[in-house]
């Protein structure tokens, strides 16, 4: 991944204000609950949750959960956000079965899931909502049908998705020591986690992590964010250097935001892929500072 492809696979995002996003990204978030629940429910549980974690497809605009594996052919089911559209994909990555949410209820598109599972030859008795992590309630919470309205904001948010990943894949490559690039179903951020430093142990005690945000106590619309972590807890945040966009905050953590109302107010997909990667660049660098870290 390099900057000039960066530069040219951008989605110009529109200048839709990033606030009116919430309702797309809010049914989108509570969609991809189907998918998390699959992951608890068929592959092998990890300490940090990972089986259930998502990852961004550019060529097919989807967000796809982990590989279900079964003995007559591995499948993943994945979330197309342009449409908020569940799909079932088979070991060829082709899509076998899709199911538009749109005027869908959760008992639908559950029946919908144990009817995929069992198509592909799981016992759909072990699929359950059981959900293990609080996620705002939506209406759909008690029955209401998802509400594919204003497509528009849904294709606007697929485009943020995929900006992102641009974005933290270039990252998650320039650093051998970090994670994949993940959505997480709890928090819906699409982050990269980069540890630095290692006990004799080979544990990390220092790290950094960067990410697109969806609205939450730290902003009231998407926003990047970079953070900083060690075990000691001693990271100091003073003396900060002025960084090229956004600003550094203190609560409800301590690192520095990107809102998209700043990226958006460029009507230029090269500049609003800069913007971003000099807040990225700038951040990573005073965070490494920060961390003590040589550069």
């Amino acid at each position: 991944m390099s900057l000039a492809s960066i530069k040219s696979n951008w989605s110009l995002l529109s200048s839709v204000d990033p606030k009116t996003l919430a309702p797309a990204i809010e049914q989108i978030h509570r969609g991809v609950q189907f998918i998390a629940m699959a992951g608890k429910h068929y592959i092998k549980n990890e300490p940090d949750d990972s089986h259930t974690n998502l990852r961004w497809l550019p060529r097919e605009e989807v967000l796809a959960g982990n590989w279900i594996r079964e003995r007559q052919g591995n499948f993943r089911f994945a979330m197309r956000p342009k449409d908020l559209t569940l799909i079932a994909y088979n070991a060829d990555m082709k899509g076998v079965a899709n199911y538009p949410l749109n005027r869908k209820t959760n008992d639908e598109a559950l029946e919908w899931i144990k009817d995929q599972l069992t198509t592909f030859g799981k016992d759909a008795g072990l699929m359950k909502m059981d959900i293990h992590y609080d996620i705002p309630t939506h209406e759909t919470d008690n029955g209401a049908p998802y509400q594919f309205e204003n497509p528009e904001l849904f294709e606007e948010m697929a485009k943020y998705r995929s900006n992102s990943n641009l974005a933290l894949e270039y990252f998650a490559q320039s650093y051998k020591t970090s994670s994949t690039v993940r959505t997480w179903p709890h928090h819906f951020d699409h982050g990269v986690y980069i540890p630095m430093v290692f006990d004799d142990g080979e544990d990390p005690i220092k790290s950094f992590s960067i990410g697109m945000g969806i609205p939450d106590p730290a902003s009231e619309e998407p926003y990047y964010y970079i953070t900083t972590w060690s075990k000691d807890g001693d990271n100091e945040y003073k003396d900060l250097p002025k960084l090229p966009h956004g600003q550094w905050i203190s609560e409800p953590f301590k690192g520095a935001v990107l809102k998209a109302s700043e990226i958006v107010k460029s009507k230029s997909a090269a500049q609003q892929s800069k913007i971003v990667m000099d807040f990225l660049k700038a951040g990573i660098a005073a965070s490494l500072n920060i961390l003590g870290i040589d550069q």
